[in-house]
């Protein structure tokens, strides 16, 4: 069984990618809109096109309750159109959620992941998977909340935060998901909810801001079971499974009801046991109640494995979000095409519950398993590095580790496809630490002459610094943060270039730490990273280990946040590491572009902490047609007069400018037009890079009157530069505002 149609492989090699794929950039840039999947913007499209799932769909998403993770999987269907080989940049597909509380009414932007794809000959599709967190706030336990998530995956172009985008290249998906219930409570809130007003002496003698921990769920016995789910169409065999299934797969127990002559917690049922155990050998990876719908590699910081699953039916959980519910399990199995046949990568799993109603659609859970794929890199130049994948869902029993045909009781089991992406091959014990790059952006990407981003792009504000040791020992289930014994140590300097002396960052900053101990319920805090007296931060990121367990840090392989306000120019980063056993400090900087096959010392990156500075006027108008005339800032001019101003932006790495008039409705359509020649030639409403130097520039601006409203207006000078700041988005400067008052014409006299 797999989770995708796959094509065949003479089909896939005969593909040859259109125009349209292989100019797209080009394409844009010429004209933003040339597909025409932009909503109400100054370019007219030149061929309508949007939404094509030739080359990537997005396929699932799915959300993980108890950590707190969107997740999606999308698969990669041909051999060309992705910008290059292995040893190439490739191109990215970006994946963007949103959040919507009144089924899609209003969304709220939860962020974008993105993976990196290349040309690669082969059988496809490929399965690849993205994570982000989001804010989901916390509800009761006694109240149910299911959010509807929407993904929207965009080749080569980043999704912007617009809910209705729809991408050229890429797709849209909506699915139900389930927010887990707080585990503590604010008394104040909890006084609020019972709506319990207090007296003035209470107020002043609690601390209505202290954290009183949820009760601990309770577990049903196999006689409330019965009676609770009394009239609710789930099968007494569904409903007694779990105890079943411990008294026969224990032998302890069994023995000791053997010898007692005892059937354990089901003596107090009047109910044929032999019965139920007949019904349960017959039921065989039934998906009538749960079913695994995807399965990829998330490449991002800590390689993941990756399912996605479907609750279908509101009953059948052992308990509502109050109760201890039920476990759905995932085992994971690799045959790395090798002739070893499937290896065990690791079982996780996730709680499910009852509901009163569910959607249609069903609720959409997901997993992950941290996988160590060390032993697997390879250089680029060796070739794409492929596996099969398998997960096995197996409700209330855990799959077994040394049987990847496992049929489950109630569950599925789904095949896929992945790629290990290129890196530099290492042993447990090297320490040497590895320098990924800067606020999403590869160090290979950034070009080490000018300290840029593609696209000419500086940064600004606080930067996140990422990397990784992949030498770092595997470590054993009682590694639990705070305790850092065993660890390695890293510490991150900065320098300004020329000459610049080392500085080593300190700054604290917050991460959340995911553990899953053994086959226990993955569980997640946050933590805050802090540096020791030497400004070493301890390495959380350890190598995981399927039988043990596994921990991870998120944002996977964050090792710095540092605040550049105030900085300019170039600075290089610096990564050293300490051997937790030894103590002996391996070799200061970095590599990158592993999969290159390359190396490079360290990073430069380049600072801009300032935003564009802009200026805007009105210097002129005229009037049917005559002459133009003196005018001012807050001037009073007729409908139909022709207004004339200027306006100026200047910048050290300029992005974009545009002019907007509001309120737009009494505008009526009209539009503010730009100029740099003196309206010789006449240009659209905004400006941008490279068009316009990366300094800025100086122009005119016009607006013709006709047809607005009378009403009082404010032009509005909006600019960007080309910084990521605080990873996101650029320096703006919106203060610049001109207001003038429009009048009717005057009736004519007599």
């Amino acid at each position: 069984m797999t989770n995708e149609t796959t094509l065949s492989a003479s089909s896939v090699a005969a593909h040859v990618a259109p125009m349209e794929r292989t100019h797209f950039s080009a394409l844009l840039l010429a004209n933003p809109n040339y597909f025409g999947n932009l909503k109400n913007s100054v370019y007219p499209p030149i061929k309508a096109f949007s939404g094509n799932t030739t080359y990537e769909e997005l396929k699932c998403v799915g959300y993980h309750p108890d950590l707190n993770v969107l997740k999606a999987v999308v698969v990669v269907k041909q051999n060309s159109g992705y910008g290059g080989g292995l040893c190439s940049a490739g191109t990215q597909e970006y994946v963007r959620f949103f959040l919507s509380f009144d089924n899609g009414a209003t969304w709220e932007d939860q962020g974008y992941a993105s993976f990196n794809t290349h040309d690669l000959t082969g059988p496809k599709p490929l399965d690849y998977a993205v994570t982000v967190k989001p804010e989901v706030g916390s509800t009761w336990c006694s109240k149910e909340s299911l959010p509807l998530v929407r993904a929207i995956l965009s080749w080569n172009v980043v999704p912007p935060s617009d809910p209705n985008f729809v991408p050229v290249w890429g797709n849209i998906l909506n699915a139900h998901i389930q927010i887990h219930p707080q585990p503590l409570y604010v008394l104040g809130d909890l006084f609020t909810e019972a709506k319990l007003k207090l007296s003035k002496d209470l107020v002043a003698a609690l601390d209505l801001s202290a954290q009183i921990p949820a009760a601990i769920p309770k577990k049903p016995t196999p006689g409330e079971l019965l009676k609770d789910y009394a009239n609710k169409g789930v099968q007494v065999h569904r409903l007694l499974y779990p105890e079943i299934h411990q008294n026969i797969s224990n032998p302890a127990i069994l023995s000791a009801q053997a010898a007692y002559g005892s059937k354990g917690s089901l003596a107090e049922l009047d109910i044929d046991i032999a019965a139920l155990i007949a019904a349960i050998n017959k039921t065989q990876g039934d998906t009538g109640y749960e079913q695994l719908d995807c399965v990829g590699l998330d490449p991002n910081g800590t390689a993941n494995l990756v399912a996605t699953l479907t609750i279908k039916r509101p009953y059948g959980y052992l308990g509502s979000q109050c109760q201890t519910g039920s476990t759905e399990y995932v085992a994971f199995f690799i045959d790395w095409l090798n002739g070893g046949g499937w290896e065990w990568a690791g079982t996780t799993q996730v709680k499910v519950h009852d509901f009163t109603t569910i959607p249609a659609d069903g609720l959409r859970y997901a997993v992950a398993q941290p996988i160590d794929l060390s032993k697997h890199l390879k250089s680029c130049k060796s070739g794409p590095v492929i596996a099969n994948v398998r997960a096995i869902l197996s409700w209330n029993a855990m799959p077994p580790s040394w049987n990847p045909n496992y049929v489950p009781t109630w569950g599925n089991h789904l095949d896929g496809r992945i790629e290990i992406e290129p890196g530099a091959g290492t042993h447990i014990g090297d320490y040497t630490p590895y320098l990924e790059g800067v606020c999403g952006v590869a160090s290979c990407d950034v070009d080490p002459a000018t300290g840029f981003a593609p696209g000419e792009r500086p940064f600004g504000g606080s930067v996140s610094i990422y990397g990784f040791i992949p030498g770092a020992p595997k470590m054993g289930p009682t590694t639990q943060y705070p305790a850092t014994s065993g660890l390695p140590r890293y510490r991150v300097s900065v320098r300004q270039l020329p000459g610049g002396s080392k500085q080593y960052l300190n700054d604290s900053f917050g991460v959340t730490l995911e553990q899953q101990i053994g086959a226990a319920l993955p569980t997640s805090q946050s933590v805050t990273q802090s540096v020791d007296a030497d400004n070493y931060y301890p390495y959380l990121n350890v190598t995981p280990d399927a039988a043990a367990g596994w921990q991870e840090m998120f944002p996977s392989h964050l090792l710095a946040v540092w605040n550049t306000a105030g900085k300019t120019g170039k600075w290089e980063i610096q990564v050293e590491a300490y051997d937790p056993v030894g103590n002996v400090q391996y070799p200061a900087g970095s590599l990158a572009c592993l999969g290159l096959g390359t190396t490079m010392t360290n990073l430069v990156i380049d600072l801009d902490n300032a935003a564009p500075l802009t200026s805007l006027s009105i210097t002129g108008f005229s009037r049917n047609g005559g002459p133009v005339q003196p005018a001012a800032d807050c001037g009073s001019f007729q409908v139909g007069d022709v207004i004339y101003g200027d306006y100026s932006v200047s910048d050290e790495h300029f992005g974009s400018l545009s002019l907007d008039i509001e309120p737009a409705a009494a505008a009526n359509g009209a539009k503010v037009k730009l100029s740099v020649d003196g309206f010789v030639t006449l240009s659209t409403t905004s400006r941008s890079y490279p068009t316009v130097p990366t300094t800025g520039e100086s122009g005119q601006w016009r607006l013709d009157t006709a047809g607005m409203d009378p009403c009082g207006y404010t032009v509005q000078l909006l600019s960007n530069d080309r910084t990521i700041v605080n990873c996101t988005s650029p320096w703006e400067n919106n203060t610049a505002f001109v207001g003038f008052c429009l009048v009717a014409v005057p009736a004519p006299v007599g």
